[in-house]
């Protein structure tokens, strides 16, 4: 097993259109982060998770919620790929856990 960990650090993008960053507020529909236009583009509002402040941008925003929720504003993402010896073991441990 091998994890990858990329830093793009104040790195930003809506998951709806892959900008926004200067838009004004913003939402989490579960782990999705999106920009204030395309916010108004939601038509599930029971689907989302938090409202962001509409007195910054959807870039501070989402700085503010990663270094409340991961201590970090980093934008940290973490690939692991897998032979399959190591699949074999964590089902064994999976098993036996």
């Amino acid at each position: 097993m091998e994890t990858t960990i990329i830093n793009a650090g104040d790195e930003v993008l809506c998951d709806f259109c892959n900008g926004g960053e200067e838009t004004m507020g913003g939402l989490l529909v579960g782990s999705y982060a999106i920009c204030g236009d395309c916010a108004k583009t939601v038509t599930h509002p029971e689907e989302i998770t938090e409202r962001f402040d509409e007195t910054k941008t959807f870039k501070q925003n989402v700085l503010d919620y990663r270094l409340r929720t991961y201590g970090t504003s980093d934008c940290i993402t973490e690939i692991t790929t897998w032979d399959d010896d190591d699949r074999e073991d964590y089902l064994k441990m999976c098993d036996n856990g």
